[in-house]
Formats: C-alpha cells, sequence, structure tokens
C-alpha cells in the first residue's frame, strides 16, 4: 500500500510539473515566449531575422548601442560615442564589457568584427545592411574609430543590430551552431529547429534581468500559440492574428497590446526573370488587390492600405502625397491583355510564403491568390518552413515570381529600408538606376531637406515601377499573461530582458 501511495503521489508531482502555470514560473523567475519558427543560425552576424534569431541572439551577445523600448538608441558595449569627422565615428568602450569566458569586449575585438563583416568573402548577411562601413581603427583599449565611405548620420541606428563575437573563441568554435556572448543571458539549450533555453549570466557586467530562465517555444502555427496563451503553457507571444483578438480579450489573464509597427507587408515581384519583368504585369497585380477589403476583413481594421510606399510613417524619409493603387479589375485586365495574357492565355505564376512566420500571412496570400484569378492570374502557392523560404530568397538566389514577405529597418530611416531594394542588393530582385542613384546620393546628403527630397525620387519611382504588390503595414498585436511586464514595441524585437513579472505575481 506504501508503494502505491508513493508511486500515485509521484504521478500527480509529474502531473503538477507538466501543467505549470504563469504564476508557477513567476515565482521561480522563468519565463516562456512563443516563437513563430526556431532561430535558423546563432550567427549573429548572418541573419537579419529581428523577431526571430536576432531577439533570441541580442540576449546572448552585445551590441556597440542598443535600441531601447521607446526606440531611442541607448548605450550597451559603448558608454558614448561621437562622429569626430564626416566619415569617421568615436565610440568609448565600457570597461567592465566582459565576455562569458572573462575575456574583455575590447576595442581590437570591435576591430576583429568590422573586419569580419565588411569581408564579401565571408558572405554574411549583415554585410549589405552596412555599405558605407569600410573598417574599424582602435584608438585605445577602450576607444575605437568606425570608417565610412562616405558620411553617415545613421550608423550608430544601424549598429544597434550588429552584435559582436569574441574573435579567440570563434577561432575554435562555429558560431552558426553554438554562442558564447558578452549578453546578460547565455544559451543553456538548443537543437536546430526546436525551442531555445536562456539562463541569465550571474556575472553578466550591465544590469542583471529581471528574469533569471526563458525558453523560447517554437509555436509556428497561431492556433497553437492561442492555445498555448489561454492554457498557460506560453506567457508572451508577438505578432498575434488580429482574428484572434476578441477571443484573447476576453481572458482576463492575458493582456493585450496593440499599435501599429514598423514592418510593411507587401508581396515582392522578382522582376528579374519570368512575368514579372513586365512593368505591366507588375502593374495589373496592383490594380486587381482591393487591399482595403483585406484589411477590413482579415486583419479587422487594424491598418490602413499601403499609399503605394515601401516604408510606413515611422522612418525619416517617407514621402507623404502617394497614392495607392486604386482597386480596378478592369484596369489590371486591360494591362495583362496589353502584355499578351487574357483568358485564352491565362497569366501562371508561383507565389511563396514562409509558413508561420508573418501575421495573418496565409490568409492574406489565400485572399490575393483569389483576386488575381478573377482578373486571369492563376496564382500556385507554396508554402516552405522560413529556413527553406530565405534559403531559396538568398543563398539560391531563387525566389518565384511572387513572394509574401514584410521588411523594416532598425534605424526607422529610409536609407536602410530603401537599400534592400537597391540593384547590389541580394533582397532586390530589381535593378532599377533611377532608384537606387538617387538612394545612393541621399545617403551621403548632409541636409536633411535635400535628402529627403532624393528619397521622395525613390518613392516615385518605386511606386511606378511597382517592385512589389503594395499592400499595408503589419499588425502588431502582443499578448501576454496577467502580471508580466511588457513594454512592446512597433520594432520587432522580443527581447527577455526588457521583461519583468510584477510583485504580485511572485
Amino acid at each position: 500500500m506504501r508503494r502505491l501511495l508513493v508511486a500515485a503521489l509521484a504521478l500527480l508531482l509529474a502531473g503538477c510539473a507538466v501543467t505549470q502555470g504563469p504564476a508557477d514560473r513567476a515565482r521561480s523567475s522563468s519565463l516562456v515566449i512563443g516563437l513563430s519558427s526556431s532561430a535558423t543560425t546563432l550567427d549573429p552576424m548572418n541573419t537579419t531575422s529581428v523577431g526571430t534569431d536576432l531577439s533570441v541572439l541580442s540576449s546572448v551577445y552585445s551590441s556597440l548601442v542598443i535600441r531601447q523600448p521607446d526606440l531611442r538608441i541607448g548605450p550597451s558595449a559603448a558608454m558614448s560615442w561621437e562622429r569626430v569627422a564626416p566619415t569617421r565615428w568615436r565610440f568609448h568602450l565600457d570597461p567592465r564589457a566582459r565576455f562569458a569566458d572573462g575575456s574583455p569586449l575590447d576595442a581590437d575585438v570591435v576591430v576583429w568584427n568590422i573586419q569580419r563583416l565588411v569581408n564579401k568573402g565571408n558572405g554574411l548577411r549583415m554585410t549589405s545592411n552596412f555599405p558605407d562601413l569600410k573598417g574599424a581603427e582602435k584608438v585605445d583599449a577602450s576607444t575605437v574609430d568606425l570608417l565610412t565611405s562616405r558620411p553617415s548620420p545613421n550608423l550608430p541606428d544601424a549598429l544597434s543590430m550588429l552584435f559582436l563575437l569574441s574573435p579567440q573563441w570563434t577561432e575554435t568554435h562555429d558560431p552558426a551552431a553554438e554562442a558564447m556572448g558578452s549578453g546578460p543571458y547565455e544559451i543553456t539549450s538548443y537543437s536546430p529547429g526546436g525551442n531555445i533555453e536562456l539562463r541569465a549570466r550571474p556575472d553578466y557586467w550591465g544590469p542583471k534581468p529581471a528574469i533569471g530562465n526563458v525558453t523560447f517555444r517554437v509555436t509556428p502555427s497561431q492556433s497553437a500559440q492561442v492555445s498555448g496563451l489561454l492554457s498557460g503553457e506560453l506567457d508572451a507571444v508577438a505578432g498575434m492574428d488580429p482574428q484572434d483578438l476578441d477571443r484573447l480579450r476576453a481572458d482576463r489573464n492575458i493582456a493585450v497590446q496593440q499599435l501599429d509597427t514598423t514592418r510593411m507587408a507587401f508581396i515582392k515581384l522578382n522582376t528579374l526573370t519570368g512575368p514579372m519583368q513586365d512593368l505591366r504585369v507588375r502593374q495589373a497585380v496592383n490594380y486587381a488587390v482591393d487591399k482595403r477589403a483585406i484589411a477590413d476583413s482579415l486583419l479587422k481594421g487594424s491598418v490602413d492600405e499601403s499609399p503605394g510606399q515601401l516604408l510606413t510613417k515611422d522612418y525619416t524619409g517617407y514621402t507623404p502625397g502617394l497614392q495607392p493603387y486604386q482597386y480596378d479589375p478592369q484596369r489590371a485586365r486591360q494591362l495583362l491583355a496589353e502584355a499578351g495574357y487574357g483568358p485564352g492565355k491565362p497569366l501562371n505564376v508561383q507565389l511563396s510564403l514562409p509558413s508561420g512566420q508573418y501575421v495573418a500571412a496565409e490568409l492574406v496570400v489565400q485572399a490575393v491568390a483569389q483576386q488575381l484569378r478573377e482578373v486571369d492570374v492563376n496564382v500556385e502557392i507554396r508554402s516552405e518552413p522560413f529556413a527553406v523560404y530565405m534559403q531559396k530568397y538568398l543563398k539560391e538566389n531563387a525566389m518565384p515570381d511572387m513572394q509574401y514577405i514584410t521588411q523594416a529597418w532598425p534605424t526607422l530611416s529610409a536609407d536602410g529600408l530603401y537599400g534592400l531594394f537597391v540593384s547590389s542588393s541580394p533582397y532586390a530582385y530589381w535593378q532599377d538606376k533611377t532608384f537606387t542613384d538617387a538612394v545612393t546620393t541621399a545617403r551621403a546628403t548632409e541636409d536633411v531637406a535635400g535628402r529627403d527630397a532624393l528619397y521622395a525620387v525613390a518613392a516615385r519611382q518605386a511606386r511606378e515601377q511597382a517592385p512589389v504588390l503594395f499592400l499595408f503595414p503589419q499588425p502588431g498585436i502582443y499578448a501576454t499573461a496577467k502580471g508580466l511586464s511588457w513594454q512592446a514595441r512597433p520594432d520587432d524585437w522580443v527581447r527577455p530582458a526588457d521583461m519583468a513579472w510584477t510583485e504580485g505575481e511572485r
């Protein structure tokens, strides 16, 4: 009988462990964050995916500067910085900054990281985000200068997403599969495609995070994210589907925040090969889709349609006054007919999207495909894991005719986001001299009015040449367990160091 009681008690305790909820995690200083997909790499220079890869890695590594929850740039490994010449920025490093193995994050480390970044032979994805950065020079152990090929007033903003590796550690380790950084957390468990577990570093040189243990749990489907929040298995999820708003708000154990994001959603068009080389086809698909109706029905009116612009209003360099492509299926049919397509010769295209990566992407793509079919454009939809999608997009240069994507830039300036569309960018799939020349010249223009005038040229050219099917900003809906303090932000970062359980939940 005693053995039976012991066994029953063991089962009961095991069941309690499985059903641990937010209150239990608050008491144990732990947290579970739902992540739409796992990290594709642990190398912070070989990814630009803020909402997944970099949100994890920003907890493990330090950058020179950091964009804070209020979106202002603040100190991280650098205590202060100033531009000492038009093409030279000087950074003063925090002498306390240390990697987890105790080695200093000093000027030599920064120089090595910048050299690694600007060496195009390394094939790092982050390199294209710093087109004007030439190199770095050590001034002394705690002072380093970063050199640019032209004046770059937004360099500190860009550096907020450049995380620094240890040169010595990297010599004997694979940074794509392992991590040893100078950030507030260290990785305790990681497997490709799986969950990632972090533990706060007791020897961290900066402000101690409020939460000791963090799990980034891969929860790719929206339904699983909602179920995880409602059941208490998840404590925080960013990028929720607007269709779940009412259900989440109805649960008093869940807090919901809603705000506009800095991320624009569109369907990128491959203008280098296939039918999208024809401007008439690109404009036709823009006229064929009722963006306002999709935003009202599928996104619950949480966003406005894009005025034919690649930026959201949060960006410096945004051009007011542009008008959206009006829903005009007759005009779409006319343009397609001029390009040689119609009822007797329908246009067949492929459209890809990453599964579970973007808010309401599957529903939006289905709606777009249905409206395109009404003007005799047959759309084959391909849903792929995010890692496969990115592999084809960037490494294999094999983007299909159309691809659903959302893009943003951490500097919140036109030079960064427009840089993804200049002819030399692997993200662009578009080569337009007028656009590229305007952006390139604007980047080196110190006068704000003159710079904005050049960005207006670029904006009007992009609207006219339609390298994308313009849609709308991605809505920002964030859900957390009651008692978890987290100031949601519009720029995709999900950082455990920004979170804390309130005293009432401890």
